[in-house]
């Protein structure tokens, strides 16, 4: 059993997927916000409780004529290698995520890797076949609305690399360790146990079952420490299986992180700063200043403003009737996330 500089705490290998994640090199393709299930933990927003696409954060409509090219540019400008399907639960929009899964694969070739997340409850001989037609690599399955064995069945002989996906639950200790047993017996090839997390719309529930939010972040208190319990009594059993916990700062760090930073390095333009966060930050001027005593290459006109880089302060600051440093989040709404004025 070995700690990654990331956090998480690996018995054997890291599934594909989580190591691709891990680098920020995953795109995250949210298919829908419906499920099968109804998990007092699921901390999954309101607004994302419906039929809604997302990529990257980006709502996206999958009826758009010009989906498919929103779809693979979003990809281009984070430099994913691999995509994860999430939701929700993608099957309960099986076309949609057929055709998702169709068109990467298509575009990207067979290297792009692609994981699903599926409560496994519609899963049959014949959506396991066309998910492997279409180019699916790894299926993570959450099992609440159906018995493993079930699932078991229906993917036995499958092609797929397919695992167990389960929050590390404090005090459901002795359950998580019989379902990691079974899931092996059955043929399942990994299991990643999640930090529990808490978020604005699950907190109430978990707290009315005792759970308590940790002080230096949003995960449960106890449920790292659960994970390990369950990790070192398989590692004592000699387990088979590839076992990852995956704490709950590497969304945000790593996952989401790393890409936001990559992606602001591909789309920075000449006089935009990128920070450590993947933020772009540059110089909205309101000026007389002559133009041509600026390089093309560092500026751009939006109306009456000039946006340009911070380096020209001094250049700039006593030829300005305002003048402020922007700082912008890289996905293309460009929310602002901070405004420091300098002159006046």
């Amino acid at each position: 059993m070995r700690k990654l500089p990331t956090g998480s705490v690996v018995i054997g290998n890291l599934p594909k997927g989580c190591e691709l994640c891990q680098r920020g090199l995953k795109t995250v393709i949210f298919v829908t916000g419906l499920c099968f299930s109804r998990c007092f933990y699921c901390p999954l927003s309101r607004e994302r409780r419906r039929d809604v696409f997302l990529i990257n954060e980006v709502k996206l409509s999958y009826k758009e004529n010009d989906f498919t090219s929103k779809l693979i540019a979003e990809i281009y400008r984070s430099a994913s290698l691999g995509a994860s399907l999430t939701g929700g639960d993608p099957l309960v929009r099986p076309e949609r995520t057929l055709k998702v899964i169709k068109i990467l694969k298509e575009f990207f070739g067979e290297k792009f890797h692609i994981h699903m997340y599926t409560t496994g409850k519609s899963l049959n001989s014949d959506i396991v076949n066309k998910l492997e037609k279409a180019g699916l690599d790894e299926l993570r399955i959450h099992p609440v609305a159906r018995e493993l064995v079930e699932i078991a069945s229906v993917l036995k002989g499958s092609s797929l690399n397919y695992g167990l996906e389960i929050p590390s639950l404090p005090g459901k200790e002795r359950d998580m360790l019989d379902l990691i047993r079974k899931a092996e017996k059955l043929g399942f090839m990994f299991v990643n146990i999640n930090e529990l997390e808490f978020s604005e719309e699950n907190s109430i529930a978990l707290l009315q079952r005792g759970y308590v939010m940790s002080q230096d972040y949003i995960s449960a208190v106890g449920s790292k420490e659960t994970a390990i319990r369950v990790m070192e009594e398989l590692k004592k059993e000699g387990t088979s299986m590839d076992i990852h916990f995956c704490p709950v700062i590497i969304k945000d760090k790593y996952q989401t992180g790393l890409r936001h930073f990559r992606r602001g390095q591909i789309v920075a333009k000449p006089y935009e700063k990128v920070t450590d966060s993947g933020t772009l930050i540059s110089l909205e001027v309101e000026t007389d200043f002559p133009l041509k005593d600026i390089p093309r290459v560092l500026y751009e006109k939006r109306g009456k403003v000039l946006v340009t880089s911070t380096h020209l302060i001094p250049l700039l600051k006593d030829k300005t009737v305002s003048l402020k440093i922007v700082e912008r989040q890289s996905s293309a709404e460009g929310l602002i996330t901070y405004v420091e004025p300098i002159y006046p």
